[in-house]
């Protein structure tokens, strides 16, 4: 019985959390000037800094001007530096 309600809890778990795209070739440049390379580190970053205090949003759920006002008001809480929140913005307007 135990390792069948562990299996239903990790389904339930999976399918709330947001699906994030995985960068590919076909997000490089796609809003904003980023090799494949920054959008990983992008998608890393937003990944295990933003989702460590809330649900992350999807990257489509926020125009590039929602997601800039969003990053003005939420990187200052975070660690992260002016380098790293390009990284992240870029991340989620290539999508």
């Amino acid at each position: 019985m135990k390792p069948i309600f562990f299996a239903l809890v990790f389904i339930a778990t999976a399918a709330c959390t947001s699906q994030l795209y995985v960068p590919s070739e076909k997000n490089v440049n796609k809003v904003e000037p980023a090799t494949l390379v920054e959008l990983q580190q992008g998608h890393d970053l937003y990944l295990n800094n933003c989702g460590t205090c809330h649900k992350l949003p999807k990257p489509g759920s926020q125009t590039d001007i929602g997601w800039k006002k969003t990053l003005e008001v939420m990187i200052p809480k975070t660690k992260l530096n002016s380098e790293q929140s390009y990284l992240i913005f870029r991340y989620l307007v290539n999508r």
